[in-house]
């Protein structure tokens, strides 16, 4: 045999094109488009009215962002405080910086206060009696960093602290020398279980009043913080200035009072009593409703003008939880609340019906689409007996594509008796991306089977008997060559051709066709007890297994191509297989390998006898051949002359 240059399948090469792919539904949905053109063109012809309907929508959006934005921007400004006196106390705790190094220290410190704005001062105080910090000097805008003796203050800290697990917030404090008040957090600091001293970032209020300015605007009357009932972290009025609160007595909170920042809408958040409902003040549901679920509202009247207050609690920053507050004209939000109210209700019945008609229509041709996507994807296994026959259908299209398919499936019924599905299947798994197989060599082993005087058989039975004969043969010659992973690659005769090492890579070729070998010569025993028990002729069978390198892909012409092997290799295991003849004797199966297949098994092809070296024709030299040791064949007997 002779390798041909491989044939190239017909039609153009497959390529994998990566595409979206959208439900059946939506794009009839899509296709529906008038219905629902229809359902919004009769909403909007309610009139001028619903040009408002997504007002107050966006209002409560623009009210939960705005205290979101609040929150955010706290966190913003005093969780970087937080994490930086956290950093240092673990640089130090890990031994990365010594407290005793006080230049070092400094440095340190200093870079955390650059690298921050919205930090006022950062400072440790040791264990030893000293305290190390930077702070900026408000007149000019300078930093002055310095070591000196801890005060009574500084001393109380690190008592407090020696009692602390981990950091933890102050409450507002005022500082002399910053001229402000300023929110504290302090890290206790600790290497291997003793106490080295405290970490203490302090943080300003400047900023945030800053921040809040951007809120006011035709709906949002003002924003402002509180640390408690009456007094103000952070309002717009305090963004340029600092209230000197240095004369406060001893416990007094060091922040402005609500009537000392000039706002008589912020001064009367409190003129009633308890909160109000918040379904009358704001009457929304649903997700509207879940959105402000962490937020209180509340009512006052301010100079003739109703105002609703929006508040929401920020824990984690001292012994109390702040109050982050937004304040909005009271009228604004009820018009639009009732507004919206009205005009969602209509216009969610006419959607509703709208989308009704369209799922409805959308569904009767989706689902027979969906029955034939589903037919077309039973095919993948080329399983064309499972694939149910697809229905008729009113719509025409979707009834002329079903009876072509059921035409489609009836023939590759047919189609898949005259081939090797199973080795189509393994290809199209294989390369099924590829442009085409190509030819290639490789190690493969080779099977040829042939019946021992089957033209003599033949003479006593009928064809119809002749044709049974075979069929039940080769079923079961297939079925154990494709049990172990081989191809059967064609029938000749009464013969049988398989290989096995392709198109999968099988680096146990040899031992999955010995093992297929033995598998056969049992069944071919126990047919050959059942016959002679029956008083049926026996049917023997030669098996010649070969194993060495072939040219391995798609042989033949344009129109007819076959996936096959051609080499010296298939020679050979054909005349090993005819060597059976001479070998035989009156046994029911003889197999016979060639020292190359045994060589391959490792030593695991099985029980073996060495039949010596033989000349096989059409090949120079000769060939050590090994016969498969089976029961009928297992008594030792003398070797024929070669």
């Amino acid at each position: 045999m002779t390798a041909t240059t491989p044939a190239r399948p017909p039609g153009p090469p497959l390529r994998r094109r990566r595409r979206i792919h959208l439900p059946i539904a939506l794009v009839l949905a899509l296709g529906f488009g008038g219905i629902v053109a229809l359902a919004v063109a009769s909403v909007l012809g309610l009139g001028f009215n619903t040009s408002t309907r997504n007002t107050l929508a966006l209002l409560v959006d623009k009210a939960a962002l705005g205290v979101d934005g609040m929150v955010t921007r706290v966190r913003a400004q005093l969780d970087p405080a937080r994490a930086k006196a956290e950093f240092l106390a673990r640089q130090m705790a890990e031994g990365h910086l010594d407290p005793a190094d006080r230049q070092r220290l400094s440095d340190h410190l200093l870079a955390s206060l650059a690298g921050a704005p919205q930090v006022t001062a950062i400072a440790f105080l040791s264990i030893d009696g000293t305290a190390t910090g930077a702070r900026r000097v408000a007149q000019d805008g300078s930093v002055d960093v310095r070591t000196v003796p801890a005060e009574a203050e500084e001393q109380a800290v690190l008592k407090e602290a020696l009692e602390r697990g981990g950091a933890y917030w102050v409450d507002p404090v005022w500082v002399d020398g910053l001229k402000t008040s300023v929110l504290s957090v302090r890290v206790p600091v600790r290497r291997e279980g003793r106490f080295l001293g405290v970490m203490v970032v302090a943080v300003g209020f400047s900023d945030l009043s800053r921040f809040l300015e951007r809120y006011q605007d035709d709906d949002v009357v003002g924003a402002f913080i509180l640390f408690d009932d009456s007094h103000v972290m952070a309002h717009p009025a305090l963004a340029d200035r600092a209230p000197d609160l240095s004369r406060r007595r001893e416990g007094e909170v060091p922040l402005p009072r609500l009537d000392e920042i000039g706002d008589p809408v912020a001064a009367g958040i409190w003129q009633r009593q308890g909160s109000a409902e918040r379904n009358e003040v704001l009457p929304v549901r649903g997700r509207m409703a879940e959105r402000l679920r962490a937020i209180d509202v509340r009512e006052a009247e301010v100079a003739e003008e109703r105002y609703t207050y929006l508040l929401h609690q920020l824990p984690d920053y001292g012994s109390r939880p702040w109050t982050l507050a937004l304040v909005y004209r009271h009228d604004e939000v009820v018009k639009e609340i009732r507004r919206l109210e009205r005009m969602a209700l209509i216009g969610l019945g006419i959607l509703l019906v709208s989308v009704l008609l369209s799922l409805a229509l959308g569904r009767a041709i989706s689902r027979q689409i969906k029955r034939l996507a589903r037919a077309a994807a039973a095919l993948r296994d080329l399983d064309f007996r499972s694939v149910p026959e697809l229905p008729d259908s009113r719509f025409r299209e979707v009834s002329e594509a079903a009876a072509a398919f059921n035409t489609m499936v009836a023939g590759l019924r047919w189609f898949e008796t005259y081939v090797p599905k199973a080795l189509v299947l393994r290809l199209i798994r294989r390369d099924g991306g590829s442009d085409g197989v190509r030819s290639e060599e490789r190690d493969v082993t080779v099977m040829f089977t042939d019946i021992k005087g089957f033209s003599t058989l033949a003479e006593a039975m009928s064809p119809a008997e002749t044709a049974a004969l075979l069929n039940d043969h080769f079923s079961m010659l297939a079925a154990c060559i494709e049990a172990e992973g081989g191809t059967v690659d064609k029938f000749i005769g009464d013969a049988v051709m398989a290989f096995w090492g392709a198109p999968d890579h099988q680096p146990d070729h040899a031992l999955r066709a010995m093992r297929a070998a033995r598998a056969i010569a049992g069944r071919v025993e126990a047919a050959t007890a059942e016959a002679a028990a029956a008083g049926r002729p026996p049917v023997c069978l030669r098996i010649g297994v070969h194993s060495g390198p072939v040219v391995v892909g798609n042989i033949g012409a344009s129109s007819r191509i076959n996936y096959t092997i051609v080499g010296d290799t298939v020679n050979a295991a054909a005349r090993l297989e005819a060597l059976g003849a001479v070998l035989a004797g009156e046994d029911a199966c003889v197999v016979l390998a060639s020292a190359d297949t045994v060589a391959a098994c490792g030593g695991e092809a099985g029980p073996l006898r060495d039949m010596g070296h033989y000349s096989l024709r059409g090949r120079t030299g000769t060939v050590a051949v090994w016969r498969l040791v089976s029961q009928s064949s297992a008594v030792e007997a003398p070797i024929p002359a070669k």
